[in-house]
């Protein structure tokens, strides 16, 4: 049979290639066993031996394919996959929380990408209410030890999943028959964190078992992790000004605000903090009933529960800008910037224009989790091959939240904090000179702001699928492969809220002031590695306010008007249903001459979906349906130039499909920041002819250097815009919601070199440039008349771009191998890249970079020691804005994570 016999082919190169390897140098490990059949067997371990294979996945797959494999079993090359992944060329990694999250490829933003788990997809939820509801797959809740290897698809073919536009991440788990019996392994780990100052534990561990025959066989293996996170923010809430008239809704008439200066309307100083545990079982039973029956079936669960506190404390500088008349210290502008500014409490400022603020939310017993259950099958027929899959997967998120908001009242002049914002872009509020009295409170601040909130989320999916690969041998092609595959998917989400009625935020009607709150303890944040002043201010009591909530009575019809609670009460604008069914039929051609392969293919795809949800503006259930059809034609084409140099040719029409909450009725809305985010049930899928061409040099068995020209015409692009709008009566000033873009193109290149010497060393570098067209659209801007009412509209154009993409991204790592030690030492980095659409203009985030280091020892035969260290040169995450009339830089949110220290051991037997 054709394909048995390439199979055999690239099976002996492989081999060749390894044992040449091994041959050329003595620094990897290497180790020769008997199997029972007396055939030598050759384990190569190590950085080199991964490499190797990674090269050889690469070089004879007829997609552009890049690899990543685990140096041994519970040896993959990070703590985190999408750390990993972020070392192959195109790809870069979001790390909001100082752990690698969502994954760009080829600067297309994560939930646009797809991440399977050996084939299918994965029910992914979320811990953190403020995360809407995606289709990336979110790799915190993915022990790494768990994962074999994995490939990255960056062009398509007809036999993968559709929905990816940057490409495909297809993670792999092992399987017991591909082991030896009796294989264990256990590693075990201290993680240090600067920031938090703590040191939290790590355990992962596997098993496998198979029987003397070698037909049935069982693994286990199992993971726990704990971490501090601790993470200190810089935040602004939107800036606004000059150029629009009405920075605040509550101001009936600016008093010559739009010619004051761009300002800020919140800066606060921010303290993030989370306790983290992360639990993982991953078990998989093999049984090989005939010689040509093959059947496997996988579980996997992960739980992350997230106990987490976030404290802010919030200057609303705007509110002194409206109000410069009456303040004793007017503040400077330059060139249209506010770039200081004195702001206290003033005897005739209204009720409303309440000045500073401090935020406690609390997040106790927040969770995510994610199972999959999967059924495997392979029989092999004489001319062919069936395979099939059918399983169930789901996400599940609890987010819970209890908010604590205290103000202070406007007129009290104690009450007080110091705006600057040096050169325009380095804004920060110093509360510690003007409020000595965040110290130990009394009457200055009073509790008027309270919830209890229960957020849960649900991603679910059904599949089946069945391929049939038929073993030809019609010319140049081998193998006709066909197949079929359905899916039943839903997101949901629902919340609840148990809050006060008629509660005034400050003085009589509040809950208080904060002296009947306060716990004793402080809250101290340095800002040493953000450009805000360090600050200290009182930590409220938990529980007082949470009895200070449930001690109110209900609300009823002898209390209203009055301060009474109501609970537990459905939030319908924030809850939501999206129901999904999708066909898929494909069939592919495989071909291979002795210079010339490839596969050439077409798939179509029928979506069916339904979202539900709830109106603002009707008050009313509703219910919007879509139905979209496509054909996806694909081609890869992989011809050898000579012996080591191949040239490849892919081509493709792909469609991905809006995240799930981007499609819903809903609003996710944050008003104690004036924030929020909305769904637009209208939006249409994303759709995009691509190209790419490239030539790769293998000139040695772990050596690599390759260029890869790449191209992606875009319809219908998904962008974020921001916009203030009034919800439910409550004015939000940076409402987030999606809308379709028109037409764009995504252009650029990737550079990969990669060599090891001789001596023991090796290093490798990579370099990917992307060129984004921005997009033009048409959107309607108001009219508004000297007193700032809007009187109409006009139509204008706006030039917008895709997010996520940043325009330069390298990584460059060396390394040094010996029989027992191993060192590592990455650096990658990635360009500014845009955010969303704000009405001051383009919110981005800065340029990134990380520095990481590893170190092992093998001690012996069993037992490795191991040190890692992450984010050496303590980077910071910032969002700035340009501004729209001028392209002035405004800066905006700074986060600092820390770094992170690795210490442990591995061994295995």
């Amino acid at each position: 049979m054709q394909k048995h016999r390439i199979t055999k082919l690239t099976r002996g190169l492989r081999l060749a290639l390894a044992v040449g390897a091994v041959a050329a140098t003595s620094t990897p490990a290497v180790f020769a066993q008997e199997g029972a059949d007396n055939t030598e067997v050759i384990e190569i371990r190590g950085i080199r031996a991964s490499q190797k294979e990674n090269i050889n996945t690469k070089r004879f797959s007829d997609s552009v394919v890049d690899a990543i494999t685990a140096e041994d079993i519970g040896k993959f090359p990070d703590k985190n996959v999408a750390e990993s992944l972020s070392r192959i060329p195109g790809i870069t990694i979001d790390r909001d929380f100082g752990e690698g999250q969502g994954v760009t490829i080829r600067g297309v933003q994560p939930d646009q990408n797809l991440t399977l788990l050996n084939g299918q997809a994965v029910g992914t939820a979320q811990w953190f209410v403020l995360s809407d509801a995606t289709r990336n797959f979110n790799f915190e809740i993915l022990a790494s030890e768990m994962v074999a290897g994995l490939e990255v698809y960056k062009s398509s073919q007809a036999d993968l999943d559709e929905g990816a536009l940057g490409g495909t991440v297809i993670l792999r788990t092992r399987k017991p028959l591909d082991l030896d019996a009796n294989t264990s392994q256990v590693s075990i780990e201290g993680q240090y964190s600067d920031n938090a100052e703590t040191t939290d534990p790590s355990l992962s561990g596997l098993y496998s078992w198979k029987n003397d025959d070698g037909t049935f066989g069982l693994l286990v293996s199992a993971s726990f992790q704990q971490r501090t996170v601790q993470r200190e923010t810089n935040e602004d809430f939107g800036w606004f000004g000059p150029s629009i008239p009405r920075i605040d809704p509550l101001i009936e008439a600016p008093q010559g605000a739009s010619e004051r200066g761009a300002i800020p309307w919140g800066m606060g100083s921010a303290l993030f903090k989370q306790d983290r545990k992360r639990k993982g079982f991953d078990i998989t039973g093999q049984w090989l009933v005939t010689d040509d029956l093959d059947l496997s079936l996988h579980y996997m669960s992960s739980v992350m529960e997230a106990d987490n506190v976030n404290s802010n404390l919030i200057g609303i500088p705007f509110r002194g800008v409206a109000f410069l008349g009456t303040d004793t210290n007017p503040g400077t502008v330059s060139n249209g910037i506010v770039d200081s500014l004195a702001v206290t409490g003033v005897p005739n400022r209204p009720g409303w224009a309440r000045h500073i603020a401090y935020d406690n939310i609390y997040r106790d017993g927040s969770e995510m989790s994610t199972e999959v259950l999967d059924l495997e099958g392979t029989y092999t027929m004489k001319n062919g091959e069936l395979h099939f899959q059918l399983g169930t997967t789901s996400g599940e998120g609890t987010n819970n939240d209890f908010f604590t908001e205290f103000w202070v009242t406007p007129d009290d002049e104690r009450a007080s904090f110091d705006f600057y914002n040096p050169g325009g872009t380095n804004p920060y509020i110093d509360f510690v000179s003007a409020s000595p009295w965040l110290a130990n409170p009394g009457d200055e601040m009073w509790l008027g702001g309270i919830f209890d909130q229960q957020n849960s989320t649900e991603d679910k999916e059904d599949y089946l699928q069945f391929d049939y690969s038929h073993f030809v041998e019609w010319g140049a092609i081998n193998e006709i492969k066909s197949g079929m595959k359905f899916r039943d998917r839903s997101f949901s989400q629902q919340r609840y809220r148990t809050d006060l009625a008629n509660l005034a935020p400050t003085g009589e009607g509040s809950l208080g002031p904060a002296s009947d709150f306060w716990s004793g303890d402080m809250v101290n944040v340095s800002h040493s590695q953000t450009n805000g002043v360090a600050a200290s201010y009182f930590m409220p009591d938990k529980d007082l306010m949470y009895s200070a909530l449930y001690n109110v009575s209900e609300c009823n019809e002898g209390n209203a008007g009055s301060l009474c609670r109501n609970s537990n009460v459905f939030l319908k604008d924030a809850s939501f249903d999206i129901e999904e069914s999708i066909t898929a039929l494909y069939t592919m051609a495989k071909f291979s001459t002795d210079d010339l392969r490839g596969n050439i293919g077409i798939r179509y795809v029928e979506t069916d979906s339904t979202s539900n949800g709830f109106d603002l503006n009707s008050g009313q259930d509703v219910a919007y349906d879509s139905e979209y059809k496509e054909w996806l034609p694909s081609a890869n084409i992989a011809y050898n130039l000579s012996e080591d140099v191949i040239l490849r040719f892919a081509a493709a029409r792909v469609i991905t499909r809006p995240a799930p909450f981007q499609l819903a009725p809903a609003v996710n809305l944050t008003p104690e920041t004036s924030s929020g985010s909305a769904g637009n049930p209208a939006l249409n899928p994303l759709t995009a002819n691509q190209f790419e061409a490239g030539v790769e040099w293998y000139f040695d068995s772990a050596s690599l250097a390759s260029i890869t020209f790449f191209r992606k015409d875009i319809s219908d692009f998904i962008f974020t815009k921001t916009v203030a709008k009034e919800i439910n009566g409550q004015q939000i000033n940076q409402l987030s919601t999606p809308e379709n873009g028109g037409k764009t193109a995504l252009e650029g290149f990737e550079f990969q070199l990669q060599h090891a010497f001789e001596n023991g060393f090796g290093g490798y570098f990579n370099y990917t440039y992307t060129d984004l067209d921005d997009a033009e659209i048409d959107e309607a801007a108001p009219v508004l008349d000297d007193d700032g009412n809007i009187i109409g509209a006009t139509l204008t154009s706006r030039m917008v771009s895709f997010p996520n993409t940043s325009k330069n991204s390298f990584n460059v790592g060396v390394y040094y191998e010996t029989d027992q030690y191993s060192a590592r030492l990455n650096y990658n980095y990635r360009s500014e890249y845009f955010i969303a659409q704000a009405e001051i203009g383009t919110q981005y985030r800065d340029e990134q970079a990380q520095l990481d280091a590893q170190f092992s020892w093998q001690f012996n035969d069993n037992v490795t020691f191991k040190a890692e260290a992450l984010n050496l040169t303590d980077e910071i995450w910032e969002n700035y804005y340009v501004r729209e009339s001028d392209g002035a830089r405004l800066g905006g949110t700074q986060s600092a994570n820390g770094r992170r220290l690795f210490v442990g051991a591995s061994m295995s037997f």
